[in-house]
């Protein structure tokens, strides 16, 4: 596998695709989950995106709403319909005390694995 930390952004988001939808018996979510992750570091707006809903849902990880607003919102920021539907449904579901929290979560995430892939500094 750290063959696959190494490969493009597109081939990890595959990786995590065949974890995710592989049948009952071998399907994996904390490694669907892991190679999402890996992608949507290096800016892959579709691998935020379904990393935000795992983190919406609790597949593969520990349901965290404000971490699956800060993923949800820069793909939503980066062109994805489907993650800014998803946005408005999860951002209802954060507590009024946490909602400061996920926005400065998703500006440092937009900081740290956007930007620097999208060539705009």
């Amino acid at each position: 596998m750290i063959y696959a930390e190494n490969m493009s952004s597109s081939t990890q988001f595959e990786l995590a695709e065949m974890f995710r939808k592989t049948s009952d018996e071998c399907r994996d979510y904390s490694q669907a989950a892991q190679w999402f992750r890996h992608s949507a570091k290096q800016g892959y707006r579709k691998a935020q995106y379904k990393l935000g809903l795992m983190y919406a849902r609790g597949f593969g990880v520990s349901r965290d709403y404000v971490k699956a607003y800060a993923w949800l919102k820069i793909a939503a920021k980066q062109g994805s319909r489907k993650a800014l539907l998803c946005l408005n449904k999860y951002s209802t579901k954060i507590p009024t005390s946490e909602i400061q929290a996920a926005h400065a979560l998703s500006r440092q995430y937009y900081e740290k694995y956007v930007i620097p892939f999208s060539g705009q500094y």
